[in-house]
């Protein structure tokens, strides 16, 4: 063992203490250190990845083509259904029991788009409880529109009314 020792000792002695490279790196590390962080070249590797993993999404996706929906989704589709066709008789009675005409009013405009745009976004959103109808947040959203748009027909109701004055007398 002594001759093992000895020569490792000896090869340690032998090896030099300081290493320097075949060619001067210093010219490479200072060009990248001013090079510019948002060049084209380093963009290029991350997009390569979010678009593998899109591909990668979007074939798995495709391949495992529309799935039946089973028993409760079927019962839930039918529930949606049913909340919808009531929401839809309650707006329409709503519209019978007119209070007032409120569309004359000078207010009428902006009432008039708040509904619009909540029976666009109501109507995207049960297109999208149709497709998944257990997602729970979808059906909490779907039922706020509902009464929101409920909400703002009774408040329409309720909006004054210009009255036309002609062939009145004081």
């Amino acid at each position: 063992m002594v001759d093992k020792a000895d020569t490792l000792k000896r090869l340690l002695e032998e090896t030099p203490r300081e290493m320097t490279p075949e060619r001067d790196l210093w010219q490479g590390v200072e060009l990248r250190l001013d090079a510019p962080k948002d060049s084209p070249r380093s963009y290029w590797r991350p997009m390569a990845i979010a678009s593998t993993l899109l591909l990668a999404l979007l074939v798995g996706k495709l391949s495992l083509g529309p799935t039946m929906p089973d028993a409760e989704n079927e019962a839930l589709i039918q529930t949606l259904a049913a909340i919808q066709a009531q929401h839809k008789a309650s707006v329409d009675a709503l519209s019978l029991t007119k209070r007032v005409d409120w569309r004359s009013s000078p207010y009428s405009q902006p009432v008039e788009q708040g509904i619009e745009q909540l029976r666009a976004a109501a109507k995207e959103i049960y297109e999208a409880l149709k497709l998944n109808p257990t997602d729970k947040q979808l059906w909490q959203l779907w039922l706020w529109t509902q009464q929101r748009e409920i909400e703002l027909i009774k408040q329409g109701q309720k909006l004054p009314v210009d009255r036309d004055t002609t062939g009145e007398m004081i």
